[in-house]
């Protein structure tokens, strides 16, 4: 649910500095800069060749968990606005991606191979909720390329963008705990360049036009611009919809600021010496469609909802892969000792692409239990849906289940 902000407090930007170089008022240059990919960019299917060296670790930081929070900003007296369901369909996806954490059933779980001295960059997210902003606009920063761009008169600085994100979060107490991200999502009309004078802008062609980025401010709160990126013959906007909707493209952006804010948060841990990240390696690959019929295709199931996003980099399998490969799971034994209704099991699995790590059993009446081998007692008569979860070197889970009946003594 969207929480409704009526505060109208003028900004003052003034000074202001190349939003792209370190300095005491940023923490570092900005990050994971998504290029505008003209309309009509080839998408690739499948694995790309496998030539690419894979990510280096350079010693910082990753998220070993993560809160998402949409702004969605439509600023006072401008007359811009978002469609009705572009914002909805947008808080759906980060719905369903927190639903589905630890899964390996989409692009994000792959983010648990990247990982620092305290463990994975898991896929372990949930949703903090949206903020409606209407706070007014201040005067131009920079000017939107007039013959690449979209022709948006309005255009605002990296710096004037952060400033927004700083402001909501202090006005609406948003928490700022170190795994909170935040995405300042802008509308039609509403256009941004990194510095007062960048080429590189919102939606500012395929040579130094963007259609999103991430950073972080110089007090430690990660946030990402998703600039409106369904505007033709600008960021893979001709791709399937599944949806119908002009948020289709921008969550393809969204998934690749996140899964970068997560395993490079602070542009110090999963990066190459070219400033890319897991998703800029595969910004055109695209896996194929997973529906084979004429209904508009998908390429990602999250948690039940259908998208269209692009691949991410895979160290353990050098290339771009829309999927974690899932493990292996089984359990045996679940017989019972007669009278004294003990069971004992056994789980057995196995991990393509790293290794087993823990075993949590649930055993229907409300008990836990832990290890790969166990016993149980049960101490009521009746039916029970035994279940193992295991946990992998990438922190995602798999499960396996099975009913064992317990009778009268």
């Amino acid at each position: 649910m969207i929480s409704r902000r009526l505060i109208a407090v003028a900004l003052v930007v003034a000074g202001l500095a190349p939003a792209i170089a370190p300095s005491a008022g940023r923490a570092n240059a900005l990050a994971g800069v998504v290029r505008d990919v003209p309309t009509g960019t080839h998408i690739v299917h499948g694995q790309i060749a496998s030539k690419r060296e894979n990510l280096p670790y350079g010693g910082g930081p990753v998220l070993h968990s993560n809160r998402t929070h949409a702004i969605f900003w439509e600023p006072s007296g401008s007359g811009l606005a978002f469609e009705s369901s572009y914002e909805s369909l947008i808080e759906t996806f980060l719905v369903d991606v927190a639903a589905d954490s630890h899964r390996t059933t989409n692009v994000y779980g792959l983010s648990g191979q990247y990982s620092d001295a305290r463990g994975p960059a898991a896929y372990d997210s949930t949703y903090g909720g949206a903020v409606a902003a209407n706070d007014p606009l201040p005067a131009n920063g920079c000017t939107e390329p007039p013959m690449t761009g979209p022709g948006w008169a309005v255009c605002l600085t990296d710096a004037q963008l952060e400033t927004e994100v700083e402001q909501v979060i202090a006005a609406d107490h948003l928490p700022t705990s170190g795994r909170d991200v935040y995405f300042l999502i802008t509308p039609n009309g509403l256009g941004s360049c990194t510095d007062a004078n960048s080429s590189s802008c919102a939606l500012g062609g395929s040579v130094t036009g963007y259609c999103g980025y991430h950073s972080e401010t110089a007090t430690g709160i990660l946030y990402a611009i998703i600039p409106y990126n369904a505007v033709p013959g600008h960021c893979q906007s001709s791709n399937p919809r599944p949806n119908s909707n002009p948020a289709d493209p921008t969550i393809s952006t969204i998934s690749h600021e996140h899964n970068e804010m997560v395993t490079d948060p602070g542009g110090d841990a999963w990066i190459d010496g070219r400033g890319n990240e897991d998703g800029d390696l595969c910004l055109t690959s695209f896996s194929p469609s997973l529906l084979f019929s004429d209904a508009i295709p998908w390429n990602e199931t999250v948690h039940g909802g259908h998208f269209f996003l692009q691949e991410e980099w895979s160290n353990a399998e050098n290339s771009c892969q829309p999927r974690a490969r899932p493990d292996a799971l089984w359990l045996a034994g679940g017989r019972v000792a007669a009278r004294a209704r003990s069971v004992s099991f056994t789980a057995h699995g196995s991990d393509p692409e790293g290794r087993m790590l823990a075993f949590q059993w649930f055993f229907g009446d409300g008990h836990i239990g832990f290890g790969r081998r166990i016993s149980h007692t049960f101490r009521v008569a009746g039916t029970y849906r035994v279940t193992v979860r295991s946990t992998d070197s990438w922190g995602n889970w798999t499960f396996a289940v099975r009913t064992v009946r317990i009778g009268e003594r």
